[in-house]
């Protein structure tokens, strides 16, 4: 007999994609980069920094005064951007938080290098996670260094 098709038309898209808000996260993040990348003129392919895992990022100056943040901060660490905006990331350490790793992190930024540790954090509800964090020093035109975007997620 041939296909028997629904009489009822769609009504909801049942189909998905595992990696679509991951995409859209992403395409968002890298929107917003490049928005702010205009104002400051700094010379980085966020597109090609942005295809390392990352689940927040956070972006700071030279004092490390957090900036910006993007939307999974505050699924990752239980804190509201607002709330993170204006303080130093430092807010996240407590008293599990390696020194010899913020010494290792402490120096790099000095001396203007790009970041991979892994460090302890804490979240809002003071439950210690361990974070993955590439910090990237982010230069303008000049070549001079303006500010720091870490990439941050959860170590496996």
């Amino acid at each position: 007999m041939g296909l028997k098709f629904l009489s009822n038309p769609l009504m909801s898209w049942d189909i998905s994609n595992p990696n679509y808000n991951l995409v859209d996260k992403r395409s968002v993040d890298l929107e917003a980069l490049n928005s702010i990348s205009v104002v400051n003129n700094w010379d980085v392919d966020f597109m090609k920094e942005l295809s390392i895992s990352y689940q927040t990022l956070v972006l700071t100056d030279l004092q490390q005064t957090i900036l910006w943040v993007n939307d999974g901060f505050q699924s990752m660490t239980g804190y509201d951007p607002d709330y993170a905006i204006g303080k130093k990331p430092a807010f996240l350490q407590g008293p599990n938080t390696s020194e010899i790793v913020k010494d290792r992190i402490r120096k790099k930024l000095i001396n203007g290098g790009r970041i991979s540790e892994t460090i302890t954090n804490y979240k809002k509800n003071g439950n210690p996670y361990e974070c993955h964090i590439t910090i990237i020093p982010l230069v303008d035109s000049n070549r001079v260094i303006t500010h720091y975007l870490a990439l941050e997620r959860a170590a496996a």
